[in-house]
């Protein structure tokens, strides 16, 4: 069962996140229903440790009365290594419990960052576009850590601490009704300070925890940019940037510090008054010989016992709104729905795929239309090389072809299908995208080429780097296919990480390829294996070429050149070239037409 299902209630997007007792249980049921062999040996021992805690102030008072009585050595001795075995018992217990809940609460916090990675990925750009990687890290690892807790021991001290302490009442009560009545009186006053708190926490810790993941996000930001922050010399805007949200990451921590640290003063304070009045009355009583010495000690031991549980109860309630908090941060990512939704899926033929775009409109934000009225037709196997400057609308195209965005008008057909028909993971199964900015992994060659898929042969990789002429680049590496790359793509220059990302295509072994070519420098060696490896690699496909150089579109069939969202003119690449009015044939007549190809 997914963690989508359970916020069911809560999948309109303006609906309020409170999570529900329901919700709660739902959470167990999904998380820890898996472990319940383990669940229930936790409560195993929550009971074994409860009636050892109740057992030990007994023991107690039977070897002082044992004393008063001048019984035995051999008595006293016995009730001591009695008393030493229940001690020893529950301290086994505790390791025993401790070690089976920290392991089942990491099992479930585990399975709740996996389901909900996924659910990040299944979303569509303008999720990404809104959320940085810095906030989103936060959410999926630091608020889900936070539940570990919650799984592993949540629910097994505040029952045992209940249950505990519901005992211990009622063996006071049958010793003096006075001192049950009073410790009664303490719990209800407990209660409620306890259910003002719940009403406070949440938002508190919500406000925390938003403040940690901006300056997360920023973090993330900072670091991915730090060179053109250097080049261009913000470095006094990032520092009046990061005190920012560091003075309000500060500030929202003090306050959920100091409220917190207010309600145990509270606890405290009550702790003492209700030890106090105990002690008063016990001793009183003792005087008045009443009750004897064990049972004294006996009163004051349930009594402190009775104070820490129901401070640890406290404990557990603050654990609560924490882990509510992060709840509720996590309801706002699994509230968020895709607006890309997968279709009911279609039959794509074989071989290279025909693309059609009618009538596309499109635009990232409602007023700020980007791409306008785009028709064209591209037959199967023939390559489109996409001309014009930065912002006609080359990137956006490449985007709605691969479903990361839907038209706002028209439809994309690839292959006869409207794309918005196909599975999201066919259709993009059956693209292969070269980008400009490759991305690298931290591993081997072998890893960053086969996206650490074990089921691809080295042979077959092997095989890929030869048939797209790239031994010869191959052979330099020092290591081969073993050969380690940082995430970064240290060693590796845009034109070898752009070679990189060909070979990637190829082991896919798509229908249709989208080029979309670095506009770094490249040596001439670099640029002729790049472009040797891209005339291989759209071999018999379907391409489209985003150019930033005229060279690049020389083996083309079509040019389309784009200007501001608009279709300028598009041809066989001949013909536009033997017209002297196209705009294609200027470029090839200007001395430098690489400005109006950035």
């Amino acid at each position: 069962m997914k963690l989508s299902q359970i916020f069911q209630s809560l999948k309109a997007r303006n609906s309020p996140t409170r999570v529900t007792l329901q919700q709660y249980g739902t959470l167990f049921a999904t998380y820890l229903g898996p472990q319940w062999p383990r669940v229930c040996f936790m409560a195993l021992l929550l009971i074994g440790s409860i009636m050892l805690d109740l057992l030990g102030p007994q023991i107690i008072r039977a070897f002082i009365d044992t004393i008063q009585s001048n019984r035995s050595m051999q008595v006293l001795s016995i009730i001591a290594l009695f008393y030493l075995g229940v001690a020893l018992g529950s301290r086994l217990v505790a390791a025993f419990a401790t070690y089976f809940s920290e392991d089942v609460g990491w099992n479930a916090t585990n399975r709740l960052r996996a389901d909900l990675t996924r659910h990040c990925l299944s979303l569509d750009r303008s999720f990404h576009a809104a959320h940085t990687p810095g906030e989103l890290l936060e959410r999926v690892d630091s608020n889900v850590e936070t539940l570990a807790y919650f799984f592993s021991q949540f629910v097994i001290r505040i029952l045992g601490s209940g249950i505990l302490m519901l005992g211990i009442l009622v063996l006071i009560a049958c010793e003096n009704i006075w001192f049950g009545a009073i410790l009664g009186a303490y719990l209800i006053m407990s209660n409620i300070i306890f259910f003002y708190v719940q009403q406070r926490a949440t938002s508190i810790y919500q406000l925390h925890w938003q403040a940690e993941a901006e300056l997360s996000g920023f973090w993330g930001e900072l670091f991915h940019g730090l060179e053109d922050i250097a080049a261009s010399g913000a470095g006094r805007y990032i520092m009046r940037r990061y005190f920012h949200l560091q003075r309000r990451e500060n500030s929202t921590e003090i306050k959920s510090i100091v409220f917190w640290a207010g309600f145990e003063c509270t606890g405290l304070i009550l702790d003492v008054l209700s030890l106090l009045i105990v002690l008063i009355l016990s001793a009183s009583l003792f005087v008045q010989d009443m009750i004897s010495l064990g049972t004294l000690v006996l009163l004051l031991t349930y009594t402190t016992q009775l104070l820490n549980h129901a401070l640890d109860i406290a404990e557990q309630l603050g654990s609560l709104q924490q882990a509510t908090a992060s709840i509720e941060r996590i309801n706002e990512i699994y509230h968020t729905q895709s607006c890309v939704q997968d279709g009911l899926g279609v039959t794509f033929p074989t071989g290279a795929l025909a693309l059609t775009f009618q009538g596309v409109s499109f635009s990232y934000e409602a007023e700020q239309t980007v791409l306008h009225d785009i028709s064209f037709q591209l037959a199967a196997g023939e390559v489109v090389g996409l001309i014009g400057r930065t912002g006609s609308g080359k990137t956006t195209l490449m985007r709605l072809l691969m479903r990361f965005y839907d038209p706002t008008s028209g439809s994309v057909y690839l292959g006869g299908h409207d794309l918005r028909q196909a599975h999201l993971d066919d259709l993009r199964a059956r693209i292969g995208l070269v980008t400009q900015e490759v991305q690298l992994f931290q591993g081997t060659l072998r890893d960053n080429l086969t996206f650490f898929a074990d089921t691809i042969p080295d042979q077959r990789i092997l095989e890929a780097i030869e048939q797209l002429g790239m031994s010869t680049w191959y052979e330099r590496l020092p290591e081969g296919l073993d050969t380690e790359l940082s995430s970064d793509g240290g060693g590796l220059s845009a034109g070898e990480a752009q070679l990189l990302a060909c070979i990637r295509v190829f082991l896919q072994d798509p229908q249709l390829i989208i080029l979309d070519e670095a506009t770094s420098r490249l040596d001439p060696a670099t640029e002729k294996a790049l472009t040797q490896a891209t005339q291989r690699l759209i071999a018999g496909r379907t391409a489209l070429v985003i150019a930033h150089r005229l060279s690049t579109v020389e083996h083309v069939d079509h040019i389309m050149v784009l200007d501001d969202g608009r279709i300028l003119e598009y041809n066989t690449r001949a013909t536009l070239a033997c017209d002297p009015t196209s705009y294609y044939s200027k470029l090839l007549r200007m001395t430098n037409p690489k400005e109006m190809l950035a």
